[in-house]
């Protein structure tokens, strides 16, 4: 007797997370400020290696501390190369990955441009 089982249907949490905008490739420099509770943990530097209107993955991090928090916290990006110099985002980690290097997915929650960063570009 073969033994059978129901398919089931996603579940909107097993959808939470799944990527909803297409990623562009991209190569560029930003800062990056670890924040728990809204106050600076540690900073660094990372890789902007992909980005969409909702989110990006970040690699090469290379922070002062060399951990992340354990408890919740957000990420204070900020682009630091042409065009884009002084555009930056809060972003909340949403993913983590180790392929070659360790990386991390980031969904934005909010921008903001600075025109000082653009000038001395």
């Amino acid at each position: 007797m073969a033994e059978t089982t129901t398919a089931r249907l996603p579940s909107a949490e097993s959808r939470r997370y799944a990527r909803r905008w297409a990623r562009n490739a991209v190569d560029l420099p930003a800062q990056v400020e670890i924040l728990v509770g809204g106050k600076r943990w540690t900073a660094g530097t990372a890789i902007v290696r992909d980005v969409s209107l909702r989110g990006a993955r970040l690699g090469r991090l290379k922070l002062q501390k060399a951990s992340l928090p354990v408890q919740l916290f957000q990420i204070r990006l900020t682009f630091k190369s042409g065009r884009y110099r002084g555009v930056g985002a809060l972003c909340r980690p949403v993913r983590f990955g180790a392929g070659p290097e360790f990386e991390l997915a980031v969904e934005f929650e909010d921008f903001w441009a600075s025109t000082d960063d653009a000038r001395n570009a």
